[in-house]
């Protein structure tokens, strides 16, 4: 059996050709598409005002696939509709920490710039000469 099988993709990509309006974040389908195969470790959705019944579906779909799990931005803000990160991943403990993380934080903030760019895949070269940048040395993020 095959990790990356090309039937399941085909079906995943089904399955998100019937959320538009919750995948319209540019480039998000070939992120969710690319965690799937494992080229990406995680994948996450940033959502304002969805509808949360539509949301909870999508979730319930993306279990097929993906360990999945959201965080919400503000409580007072779900009367509208969802409004959070929705994350997946292939990988327990990755999607644990993103997950548990954005939680305690509610969001994925500049002080965890690091720790985010290694769990959404970004090589660690360039997650050095971010967390670099003058607006995150404050956080003495890296070791130089």
């Amino acid at each position: 059996m095959s990790i990356i099988n090309e039937e399941r993709i085909k079906k995943l990509e089904k399955v998100l050709t019937n959320y538009p309006d919750i995948l319209s974040e540019f480039g998000i389908k070939k992120q969710i598409i690319k965690t799937f195969k494992f080229e990406k470790p995680l994948a996450s959705l940033e959502l304002y005002d969805k509808n949360t019944q539509k949301v909870a579906l999508f979730m319930e779909e993306m279990e097929d696939f993906f360990f999945v799990g959201n965080t919400y931005f503000e409580s007072e803000s779900q009367e509208l509709g969802f409004s959070g990160l929705i994350f997946v991943s292939r990988f327990k403990n990755v999607f644990e920490v993103a997950k548990n993380y954005a939680r305690k934080h509610k969001s994925l903030l500049d002080e965890f710039a690091d720790l985010s760019g290694i769990l959404f895949g970004k090589p660690p070269k360039e997650v050095a000469e971010y967390c670099s940048e003058e607006r995150l040395k404050k956080f003495n993020l890296i070791k130089k």
